[in-house]
């Protein structure tokens, strides 16, 4: 009878283990209340395609059985690894940590370092970067390469808090591999390795050194070593601290102050290093600096990209790519105009090359929108870079967009082809971002909006395609906070030939019956692009709940050209 009972908990132990493991660990929730600009509808990763998006939230959701690695290239706001690091820090708690990933030691190429380490070194170093118009060193995957020719040359990196974990005991060292590199010691704590660049007994002279440690520290010295007269420098790429274990999430952030699509395409080792790092994923987040300066030449600016991706899918065919963007960008105190261009160029690219996309422009709040993280400290004065209570936001809402998608693909799929938010800035601007011909202040007309549960100042003027800090202006509204019941003014368009006319709530109701036929219990609407189900709820005097229960709906998500029921 005890040898029944034990075997009965033991399979209760096992059967609880593996429901543990074999989904995500959990999600983490956040209350964004006091960020009421902000549309959590929106934040969500987009594709017109989600079989292009699917194997990476699949490999996500047996990150327990095998390693996912998601690499990050950025430029400045990426090599600071402040928002990326909230990012990383969120999903290796979700789905296990593997990694720190790469780091470099910045300080040799007179730069600074990321947020979790410092670097310090001695000798005289060489560098080159992928911002230089012509990098006098061959360029990889970090976007930076130092060398130096002084055999006393050394660095040290310091991690903070637990950025190092006990069981990164992998250290893969990107570098040059020749007869003429100097052999590299490594020391952590007790532990030191010299190794031979060259003969480094592996499969292939590639450029990548693995070195194991017993276990993961806070501290690590790299000295050059000299055993040969014919050994006269060392050039180093990058490094990686990994965890032995082939299973969790490796998250991989690398940037450079000013890099832009150009910066990528100098990089010269990238292709064989990207198949050295393999990533599962790649996020590609670099494109403000294109047009910061100058304005974008939208043809360049396209072109570049699309070499970017084709590389990529050259090198990885099998690994999902996603495209993101930069949010509102001020200049000389008004919003870059670019910055709303790239949001709908990475929608048109990602549908073209299928790729998904991150429009992180609309759900930072797109226009006009940085006057309001600069006003609540989230941003610094040049309107360009968020303070570190902004780009930790940015990090949860990376995650929480994950999360979001997570939901739509696995935990709830539905049966759309795409995951795709409506942007009304198609509506309003041509291929070139110039306003479409017909349509100008003589085409708009104030209306009342009446706030409906549920509804967000962000989600009210992506309707009407206005800023909210002009929607917050026009009510003279002391916060973005909205009550139901509460009147709006909005100055919107009313252009008969390619734009709906805008109604009121009272003209609503009034006409509601008469537009749609009604069959039995439902009638049927079909969507248009920049609906919303609150405006189209409104709009035939229902709410959101009973639309979606007449759908059978798991969210919010509409696709423009869909017919869905209506409760009479």
């Amino acid at each position: 009878m005890r040898l029944k009972i034990k075997w009965s908990l033991l399979f209760l132990v096992m059967l609880f283990t593996f429901k543990i493991y074999s989904q995500p660990l959990f999600w983490h929730n956040f209350n964004y209340s006091k960020y009421q600009w902000i549309d959590s509808n929106l934040n969500v990763i987009q594709t017109h395609n989600k079989s292009n998006l699917r194997p990476l939230f699949l490999k996500l959701n047996n990150s327990n059985k095998k390693k996912v690695h998601i690499l990050h290239i950025g430029d400045s706001h990426v090599q600071a690894d402040i928002f990326t690091n909230e990012t990383r820090t969120l999903m290796g708690s979700s789905f296990g940590y593997s990694g720190r990933g790469m780091v470099f030691p910045y300080t040799t190429a007179r730069t600074h370092t990321a947020a979790d380490y410092r670097c310090y070194h001695s000798g005289k170093w060489l560098y080159a970067r992928n911002v230089e118009r012509n990098p006098e060193l061959p360029l990889g995957v970090s976007g930076i390469t130092s060398k130096t020719l002084d055999s006393n040359s050394e660095f040290r990196l310091v991690f903070k808090d637990d950025a190092i974990k006990k069981d990164f005991t992998k250290l893969r060292i990107l570098c040059k591999r020749s007869p003429y590199s100097f052999d590299l010691k490594v020391s952590a704590g007790n532990e030191s390795r010299v190794i031979d660049i060259f003969n480094d007994p592996q499969d292939s002279l590639t450029d990548e050194i693995i070195v194991n440690l017993d276990s993961g520290y806070s501290e690590y010295k790299f000295s050059i070593a000299s055993r040969d007269t014919l050994q006269t420098s060392f050039e180093i790429y990058g490094l990686s601290f990994e965890s032995e274990s082939d299973r969790g999430l490796l998250y991989t952030s690398v940037g450079i102050n000013g890099a832009g699509h150009y910066s990528i395409l100098r990089e010269n080792l990238l292709p064989q290093q990207l198949k050295i790092l393999n990533p599962d994923a790649i996020i590609l987040d670099v494109g403000a600096n294109d047009f910061y300066q100058k304005g974008m030449d939208i043809p360049t600016f396209k072109d570049n990209l699309i070499s970017i991706i084709d590389l990529f899918k050259k090198q990885l065919p099998r690994t999902v790519i996603i495209l993101s963007n930069s949010q509102d960008i001020h200049r000389g105190g008004y919003s870059i105009k670019s910055c709303s261009i790239f949001s709908m160029l990475i929608s048109e690219v990602a549908k073209e090359k299928n790729v998904a996309f991150y429009d992180w422009y609309r759900v930072a709040g797109g226009d006009k929108s940085m006057r309001i993280w600069r006003s609540l400290r989230l941003a610094n004065r040049d309107g360009v870079h968020l303070t570190r209570d902004g780009y930790n936001l940015k990090g949860d809402l990376i995650y929480q967009a994950f999360k979001s998608t997570w939901k739509q693909l696995i935990a709830k799929p539905d049966t759309a082809s795409s995951l795709i938010i409506p942007c009304i800035d198609t509506m309003l601007l041509d291929s070139n971002g110039n306003i479409k011909d017909g349509i100008s202040n003589s085409s708009k007309q104030w209306i009342e909006h009446e706030v409906q549960t549920g509804e967000t100042a962000w989600g009210i003027a992506q309707q009407y395609g206005v800023s909210i800090t002009d929607l917050k202006e026009w009510n003279k509204l002391r916060s973005y906070s909205l009550k139901k019941g509460q009147q709006l003014r909005v100055f919107t368009l009313y252009d008969s030939q390619s734009i709906k006319p805008v109604k009121t709530a009272k003209s609503i109701s009034s006409t509601k019956r008469s537009t749609n036929k009604s069959y039995s219990n439902y009638r049927y609407h079909k969507i248009r692009t920049g609906e919303t189900l609150y405006g189209i709820a409104r709009k035939y005097g229902t709410t959101v709940t009973k639309i979606k229960r007449a759908n059978n709906m798991g969210s919010n998500f509409i696709r423009a050209g869909k017919s869905i029921k209506i409760p009479n």
